[in-house]
Formats: structure tokens, C-alpha cells, sequence
């Protein structure tokens, strides 16, 4: 099946296909037969491994407007799916299973925290999901099937599990010059009720390495943290003056900081077709480059054998998707879910217009001043997701894709 499938892949992948219903404008009349025929081709191919799973897709609707994919759980009578694109159907709900079968269905409870909703439906049970335990490596094939049995989306896995929650990351607790030139990062500021405030860092600090590991700028001590948890402990070499020594930091959490993306990451997100409005901070994801649209999220993922790894969670942009693994979506709904009455959906990004020194904050939001603390952080993280992005973008041109 696999060697089937991957020149196949290969060939769509060429074009620019994520979808046997997307459009490019760009492609001859003869170039667009032959990728229909080989979308066809692969569409038959994904056939045998996504039956079972399709049979647990439904699509959920208000009205005429779809709103999002989900994935049956429980006895048959629940159903798996994205809160925020679910929440402002209010109770006009209902859901589309396999053969076309069309159950009423409600809110009946919410993980806000991971933008996943609980349904309820009325009438004929469906087909639940069977939850594989094994965890996709690196490069494995996904696909998201619809109820009919085509793929909604595929690609590969493109990094492995983590956790993309700020709050959750490891927390010096140091701000750094951003001009100092010399070997280091010197710092401009330590952080009240940190980490490093306790070991002991002061303003004009150099540190010259974290563990074994070398530092030359503010971003590579932001990386040397990659992997390491709040509670977790650190070696760094610091200079004070002329004398160097080794202090021992416990890591805390990252402080919950508003966040104001530049106009420029925004545009380059929404590059190649439409995102999810909620599409960070889950916990538990799986990264791939799968392209499902935002109403097509929500519902199982299978790999080659048709074995159900997880769902889908979000569209984040032209590369990028994310997928919640089996064990942990099973994990989360062992827990009670909030009452759909209280929960909150979490605010989308708002478009704010960039000024000169100073960056925007939305109404009712103090602007973050130049040289202080939070616009510094802010600075840093739009940077590196930034470098990110373009670190993929390059990957996918030296891939040919």
C-alpha cells in the first residue's frame, strides 16, 4: 500500500493538490487532466484504510453552513468536535454521519482549553471511533477521511509530539540586551518572582552558556530552554565583571503575556487559503502539513494501516496543521467537560495596524511601551515564530513541495 501511494503523493504534492476539491488556477487544460486523474487514482488508493474511520466522521451543520468535521465517541451517541467553530451555532446543531444519516445534536459539554466540544445527539447511534495507541514517528503518512469515505486531507508528520501552550514552556525569567555585541547575553532585566531572581542574576549579567551549550544572542537562549520543563533545574556560566561563575536556576512557568502578532506573521499564516481561528496553544499535538479547511477539522486521522491516531485540531496555515494523538484525546475526555454554558471561545487574533516604535495594542489594551519588559518578550516571540515559519517554508522548497 505504501509504495502505492507515495509517487502518487509525490505527483500531487507537485502541483500544489491538498484536496481532491482544490483549485489551481495556474495549471493547462492538459496539466489539470492529468492531475484529476491522478487524484482519482490516489483517492481509490486511500479508499481500503479509510473506510472504517469514515464510518466515525460526521460533518456538523447549523443550517446550510458547515462548521466543522467530528468524530463519534462513546456507545455511538457523542460526538468529538472544534468548540469555536461549533459555539456561535448556539442549539441550531445537527450532524451528518456515513450514508448521509442527519441526527439533531447539542452542546452538552466543553475542553475549553483545547477548543474541543462534546455533542449529544438524538436518534440512530453511530458508529464510534476505535483509538489506536500507536504514536505516528516522524515522516509517516496521515489522511483525514470524510464521511463518504474520500480523503478530506493528507500529508506527513513533520514534528512529533509537544506541547504548544506558552504557560506550559520553561521560564528563566531574564530579559536580555538585544545590542550588546560581545560574546553572551547580557541582561537588561530579571523578572520578579523568577527563577533567576532567586539564583541570585542581576542587571548586567553576562551568561555565556546554559549547560554545555555556548550562548551568542537572545534567541539561542531562548532555544537552549527547547525541551525542558517548569521545575526543571539549569546549569548556566555566568560573568559578573571580570569574574565567571556557574549558577543553578529552577525553571518556572512562562507568565500568561497578551499576544500581538505583526501584520507581516499574520499575512504569512493566512498564505495558502483559510486558517482556524483557533489554531495554539493545545497541549498535546502532533504537527503535520496536512491542509484540511477550517470546517473540515474535528475529525479522526488515520495512517497507512487505517488505524485512528488521532483528529484533527486546527489549519494554522500553509504548512502547518495540527493533530491531537489518540492517547491523549482519550485521556482528556476521561475528565468531566465544563458546563457549554460558562465556557468561553478564546478571542481571535485581531488585525493590528503596526506604528513607528511602537506596536499597537487592541481597544481597551494599554500599548506595550518602548523598552519595557512585555514589548521585549513580544518582540522575541513574534521573531521566533517568524524563523519558524521560514525555517519550514525552506524545508518544503528543498523537499520540491
Amino acid at each position: 500500500m505504501k509504495t502505492a501511494i507515495i509517487p502518487i503523493l509525490s505527483a500531487l504534492c507537485l502541483h500544489g493538490i491538498a484536496a481532491a476539491d482544490d483549485d489551481n488556477p495556474l495549471l493547462r487544460p492538459d496539466e489539470r487532466r492529468a492531475v484529476e486523474a491522478q487524484t482519482d487514482d490516489f483517492n481509490r488508493s486511500l479508499t481500503p484504510i479509510l473506510t472504517e474511520a469514515a464510518k466515525s466522521t460526521v460533518r456538523v451543520w447549523s443550517g446550510k453552513r458547515r462548521l466543522a468535521y467530528g468524530t463519534v465517541i462513546g456507545e455511538g451517541n457523542r460526538i468529538l468536535t472544534k468548540w469555536s467553530e461549533v459555539a456561535p451555532a448556539g442549539e441550531n446543531i445537527r450532524v451528518e454521519g456515513a450514508g448521509g444519516v442527519v441526527v439533531s445534536a447539542k452542546v452538552a459539554g466543553v475542553y475549553e482549553d483545547e477548543d474541543l466540544a462534546i455533542l449529544d445527539i438524538t436518534g440512530s447511534s453511530l458508529s464510534p471511533v476505535r483509538w489506536s495507541m500507536e504514536s505516528p514517528p516522524l515522516g509517516a503518512f496521515l489522511a483525514a477521511p470524510q464521511p463518504d469515505g474520500q480523503p478530506a486531507a493528507f500529508g506527513v508528520v513533520s514534528v512529533l509530539e509537544r506541547n504548544l501552550r506558552e504557560t506550559d514552556s520553561a521560564f528563566l525569567g531574564v530579559i536580555g540586551t538585544l545590542d550588546f555585541e560581545g560574546p553572551g547575553v547580557k541582561i537588561e532585566k530579571v523578572a520578579d518572582d523568577s527563577g533567576a531572581k532567586t539564583a541570585g542574576l542581576k542587571a548586567g549579567d553576562i551568561i555565556l552558556k546554559v549547560g554545555d551549550r555556548a550562548i551568542s544572542g537572545v534567541l539561542e537562549l531562548r532555544n537552549s530552554l527547547v525541551g525542558l520543563e517548569p521545575g526543571n533545574s539549569v546549569t548556566l556560566n555566568v560573568r559578573s565583571g571580570k569574574t565567571a561563575r556557574n549558577v543553578e536556576v529552577l525553571l518556572g512557568n512562562r507568565p500568561d503575556l497578551p499576544n500581538f502578532p505583526g501584520d507581516r506573521l499574520r499575512q504569512m499564516e493566512r498564505m495558502g487559503g483559510p486558517i482556524s481561528r483557533v489554531r495554539d496553544s493545545f497541549t498535546r499535538v502532533i504537527q503535520t502539513d496536512m491542509r484540511p479547511r477550517p470546517d473540515q477539522v474535528g475529525g479522526p486521522v488515520v495512517d497507512l494501516k487505517g488505524r485512528v491516531v488521532g483528529i484533527t485540531m486546527a489549519r494554522a496555515d500553509r504548512t502547518r496543521s495540527f493533530v491531537m494523538p489518540s492517547a491523549a484525546i482519550m485521556k482528556l475526555i476521561e475528565a468531566e467537560p465544563q458546563d457549554p454554558s460558562l465556557a468561553k471561545v478564546r478571542t481571535p487574533e485581531v488585525a493590528t495596524p503596526m506604528a513607528v516604535g511602537r506596536m499597537a495594542a487592541p481597544q481597551g489594551e494599554e500599548a506595550p511601551q518602548p523598552g519595557s519588559e512585555d514589548r521585549l518578550r513580544r518582540h522575541l516571540t513574534e521573531m521566533q515564530r517568524l524563523m519558524d515559519f521560514m525555517r519550514e517554508e525552506m524545508d518544503n522548497l528543498g523537499d520540491g513541495r
